[in-house]
């Protein structure tokens, strides 16, 4: 099966069940593209950090579907002894970590990329975050410092054009990979451009991609997007 169509599977299931759950539960459905293609390029050496939309990312990093299923319902053989829930889980066996905190992991994993950079190490740090992680000074002060001190980090934004429901347009003055690119480093936009990336091992890096949020924002949330 393809690894797209088993997250969606997998997702499908979460979402048929979602009143069961005591944990908010943030879907991935329409935002496959990204963690098929880390499915495909990833290394095991390399480190993925997440955000609070982290399912497809876990599970593309050779995460187990089961431990996540457990997770989410609070069992002790979750990933995380069910502590942790859906949206803030970390795996350190397979280099995995996603938070709650809108850019919580951006500092962690340039952090992650200087520690590599020092240790001479084959390994990439990948920071996946969404549009909204954008409006944190710490994205931008990450892209300086990655940039100055040439470390092996790429930035992926998944951009779906909101921020819970506020649109992008309403939110930020210009593009995000125009802006991006004053700090010098290789800028990709699209699921070919995140490939090229990976697959050139290009370091610093940012890739955006634009997506679809299908669904509510999170778990049974009524949706606001189309209200003004």
């Amino acid at each position: 099966m393809k690894f797209s169509a088993f997250l969606r599977a997998f997702e499908t299931l979460l979402k048929e069940r979602m009143r069961e759950f005591r944990c908010p539960v943030h879907l991935c459905f329409g935002q496959e593209e990204v963690p098929e293609i880390l499915h495909e390029k990833l290394r095991r050496e390399d480190w993925l950090f997440s955000t609070h939309r982290s399912h497809g990312h876990y599970l593309a990093k050779g995460g187990s579907a089961e431990r996540l299923l457990a997770e989410i319902e609070g069992r002790e053989d979750g990933i995380n002894g069910g502590f942790s829930g859906s949206q803030s889980f970390c795996d350190p066996a397979i280099r995995f970590h996603s938070t709650a905190i809108v850019g919580g992991l951006i500092a962690a994993a340039t952090g992650t990329a200087l520690a590599l950079k020092l240790q001479r190490s084959n390994a990439l740090a990948i920071c996946c975050l969404g549009d909204g992680a954008a409006e944190q000074g710490v994205f931008w002060e990450s892209l300086n410092f990655a940039s100055l001190q040439k470390l092996p980090v790429i930035f992926v934004c998944e951009n779906n054009g909101y921020s819970v429901h506020a649109p992008f347009a309403d939110r930020q003055c210009a593009p995000l990979s125009s802006r991006v690119g004053a700090f010098r480093i290789p800028v990709a936009k699209g699921g070919d451009g995140l490939r090229t990336i990976l697959e050139g091992r290009t370091a610093p890096a940012f890739v955006e991609v634009p997506c679809e949020r299908i669904g509510n924002h999170v778990s049974a949330m009524e949706d606001l997007r189309d209200v003004r």
